[in-house]
């Protein structure tokens, strides 16, 4: 398994903004360079550092369709828009640890692709642990993993993830990364060895047109913030940190 430190160290942190409403869904807004939010305790950043060109990130899944489109990854029968030659299993200890402000997070990366319109919104991701790789529709697979996942974007409420496309292209787009998901350790109590299966949901909110997403592990991405300073960013303060990585 790899592991990596992230801790604080001198550069200014880039506000976003998250609309919150008890009745209505709570947006995170990705769509400058490198701003960040939380949504149930996890961390999302806006990624444009990676290079450029299909097939450099590591991928395990694979989505492909018009409009409203989602997946997950196995080795069995992929059902929904997946993509089957870019998509299968992976086990616990595939995904990376980093640490953060003495939290674990596990690293996830989400390469978008539009074709026209560059705004698209992450619906849903929904994460959960299995003892085998192949579960699919035969199995039951969405319903049997994912009604009680170990984690869920939209617990407690409907939120979403707003991203910009664009911002990316000049660094290669396809396979260059657009999102770091940091989803916190603790949240992953199985063994290394348990097989971890990712749902997403794109276009509900800002459709998809045609461009393939993909996940993949992480790339040991941008310096984050600490857990405290997290919250007050929330509010919308920019702040100056400082940090060191080691």
């Amino acid at each position: 398994m790899r592991r990596r430190s992230i801790l604080t160290a001198g550069a200014i942190a880039v506000a976003v903004t998250v609309y919150v409403s008890t009745t209505h869904a709570a947006v995170l807004d990705l769509t400058t360079h490198d701003s960040w939010g939380t949504i149930n305790n996890a961390i999302f950043q806006q990624y444009s550092a990676g290079p450029g060109g299909t097939g450099n990130i590591d991928s395990f899944l694979r989505i492909q369709g018009m409009g409203v489109q989602e997946g997950y990854n196995t080795d069995g029968t992929v059902e929904f828009d997946t993509m089957a030659s870019f998509t299968h299993s992976i086990q616990l200890a595939d995904v990376p640890i980093v640490t953060n402000g003495g939290g674990d997070y596990r690293e996830f990366l989400l390469d978008i692709n539009q074709n026209g319109q560059n705004i698209l919104s992450v619906d849903e991701i929904r994460i959960a642990l299995w003892d085998t790789g192949d579960l699919d529709g035969d199995d039951g697979g969405y319903s049997y993993i994912f009604d009680s996942p170990i984690y869920d974007l939209d617990a407690g409420e409907d939120n979403w993830i707003k991203l910009d496309y664009a911002l990316n292209t000049g660094t290669g787009g396809s396979g260059a990364g657009d999102m770091l998901a940091y989803i916190p350790d603790s949240l992953f109590t199985g063994s290394e060895t348990q097989y971890v299966y990712l749902y997403t949901k794109f276009g509900v909110n800002s459709v998809a047109d045609d461009g393939f997403e993909e996940w993949a592990y992480g790339v040991d991405g941008p310096i984050i913030p600490e857990p405290a300073t997290i919250a007050l960013l929330g509010l919308g303060t920019l702040f100056v940190l400082r940090r060191k990585r080691r």
